[in-house]
């Protein structure tokens, strides 16, 4: 009767073994904490300099951080893990430009309670006039020189405040 194997048990916090840990670090398991932490500092320098703008680099020095962890858990955290934050998930323009938009809303609504009506009619009918214009064949350069200037005139004045 063959033996039984022995279910590998993974701690939710690292969500790795002690062998994949291992194998992680390149160390022995049989390790002694200082030769972790050479390992550990040895493959951080490589992923430590990118980190910040590549995603895969900032992936694999999550990985050494968990398997430092599991290695050496009297060690408290590993000494990388909260000097790089994450990357931000990239947005598109268009989400860059509507939260923009909506940021300068609320500012003018909190400056100027009582005109911000006011001003999104003004702005309305600029864009209204403007596109007229252009579909009428006029100079798309003058014409946008005149959309910017009456924007500039209508958003000005709550600055000002």
């Amino acid at each position: 009767m063959p033996a039984k194997r022995a279910t590998v048990r993974r701690t939710p916090e690292q969500g790795l073994t002690k062998a994949e840990a291992c194998k992680i670090l390149q160390v022995a398991p049989t390790a002694d904490e200082e030769l972790i932490t050479q390992a550990y500092w040895h493959q951080a320098r490589k992923f430590r300099a990118t980190a910040r703008t590549n995603p895969e680099s900032r992936l694999r020095l999550d990985e050494l951080n968990r398997a430092y962890l599991v290695l050496n858990p009297a060690g408290g955290e590993a000494p990388l893990s909260g000097e790089i934050p994450p990357i931000p998930e990239r947005t598109s323009w268009m989400d860059d430009f509507t939260s923009w938009l909506r940021r300068l809303v609320e500012e003018t609504a909190a400056r100027w309670p009582g005109r911000s009506v006011e001003m999104a009619i003004l702005s309305g009918a600029t864009a209204v006039l403007t596109l007229l214009a252009l579909s009428a064949g006029a100079s798309a350069l003058a014409t946008l020189l005149a959309a910017g200037l009456a924007a500039l005139v209508i958003w000005s004045p709550w600055r000002r405040t």
